[in-house]
């Protein structure tokens, strides 16, 4: 069975849009527990207006659920050796 190769823009686009979603549903509830206001200026970043501290919290967080997506989508390249089936034994 020959399989066809993935086009890179859907391989990037299987990793960016549900980051994407994640991101915003963590996002919203992040930022109902704490203002991204002092979290940012209590992380070292400075002041920020309100919009620009959502903006970098929500870049924050897409970042890392987009890292988590991609180390996901490496994982499930990997060759797994097949198991044995239990009945054939």
């Amino acid at each position: 069975m020959e399989t066809t190769p993935i086009p890179a823009i859907q391989r990037i686009t299987s990793i960016l849009w549900p980051s994407f979603l994640v991101a915003g549903v963590a996002a919203i509830v992040l930022f109902t527990a704490f203002d991204p206001v002092e979290v940012l200026a209590n992380a070292g970043w400075g002041e920020h207006s309100r919009l620009g501290a959502y903006t970098i919290g929500f870049f924050i967080l897409w970042l890392m659920t987009a890292i988590s997506s991609a180390i996901s989508c490496q994982f499930i390249r990997c060759k797994i050796p097949p198991r044995k089936n239990a009945a054939s034994e």
